[in-house]
């Protein structure tokens, strides 16, 4: 935004003669995103704080620009026949306009900083009240490095598998545990204090509450998954929604295969490195085969959408980081013991 913009945006919110309330207000933004800048500032009373500023017009926009993006889809035929558009935009409408309300994201911010409490290795800034509204977030200001120059730095592999097995469980946590996800992975949403090794949380607009109903199925097919019960990962593929329970036996089996295959981390004994797995480029091409050219797959409940970018973006990010992690020995406390039976129902 342009200086004479933003000083209207900050006047709309917090009214005429906003700049009494800061001693310093650094107008060149620190970060810039998709739909708001941060901006340092210093209270007069001494708070060093970032503020999120929310572009003008964002809110407002969410639901023509979905509904265009959804609309361009169907006109080039670029997406399966079976997939139910209308309820995917609908889901990405109610993700988006929660995302573009403050107010709705410093409540998840102040729940999530209680939830991690116990972990001194995560980082989360602190809610201003004071100075928060639908359009404007005021956070302390926490110094940092981009966690992608881990890349960079000359760290060891140790601290860059202490990070990533930190960020793993973090996962781990949020689905079975706490049932409350921050489900966009993206790097700029992280920082790296290279001198504690701690990681800060900074963006909690895309977080996300699921049912214990919900929860309890993730966790039986994974079980499920880890001990190799291709049977049982149908029954929960067909639960979660990802195959119907009157499909072929062909659909089932490629959901399956599917399956156990993005979930590779989870089955490997040991440590899984990340970056050599190559899995993101199989699991692409077998993704491409099964529902483009086979017609096998069918399109995930559009519950599962924003899940889904979590699992794959903490994939993509603990690849970049070069980690090697344990991911089998970090989930199996949150699962079920390994059934006795044949049934998992």
């Amino acid at each position: 935004m342009p200086r004479s913009q933003l000083r209207r945006v900050l006047g709309r919110e917090y009214g005429k003669g906003w700049e009494a309330r800061f001693a310093e207000f650094d107008f060149e933004p620190v970060a810039a995103a998709s739909i708001g800048q941060v901006h340092r500032a210093r209270t007069r009373d001494g708070r060093e704080l970032a503020l999120k500023v929310q572009y003008p017009g964002v809110a407002q926009s969410i639901t023509s620009d979905v509904d265009n993006v959804a609309a361009m889809l169907r006109l080039l035929n670029l997406l399966p026949l079976d997939l139910d558009v209308a309820a995917i935009a609908g889901e990405a409408k109610r993700q988006l306009a929660q995302e573009a309300d403050y107010l709705q994201e410093a409540r998840f911010l102040e729940r999530y900083a209680a939830l991690v409490a116990d972990e001194p290795a995560l980082v989360v800034p602190r809610v201003h009240r004071d100075l928060t509204t639908r359009r404007v977030m005021a956070m302390d200001f926490v110094d940092g490095v981009p966690l992608e120059s881990l890349s960079l730095l000359d760290l060891p592999q140790s601290r860059r598998d202490a990070v990533g097995a930190l960020l793993e469980r973090l996962l781990f946590r949020e689905l079975f545990e706490f049932r409350v996800m921050q489900t966009d992975p993206n790097f700029a949403n992280y920082l790296y204090q290279p001198r504690s090794g701690r990681v800060v949380l900074l963006d909690f607009g895309a977080t996300q509450a699921f049912s214990a109903g919900f929860v309890a199925r993730y966790a039986r097919i994974t079980r499920a998954v880890i001990d190799g019960d291709l049977d049982a990962v149908g029954r929960g593929a067909v639960a979660i929604g990802y195959v119907a329970a009157d499909d072929p036996p062909e659909r089932v089996r490629a959901a399956v295969e599917m399956i156990m295959l993005v979930c590779e981390p989870l089955r490997h004994r040991g440590r899984y490195d990340f970056a050599a797995s190559g899995l993101a480029a199989r699991a692409r091409a077998l993704g491409f085969e099964l529902a483009f050219q086979r017609g096998l797959l069918r399109a995930p409940p559009p519950e599962t959408m924003f899940l889904h970018r979590k699992l794959a973006g903490s994939f993509l990010l603990l690849a970049r980081l070069g980690a090697r992690v344990d991911a089998r020995a970090l989930v199996l406390p949150f699962l079920p013991p390994r059934p006795t039976s044949g049934s998992d129902t």
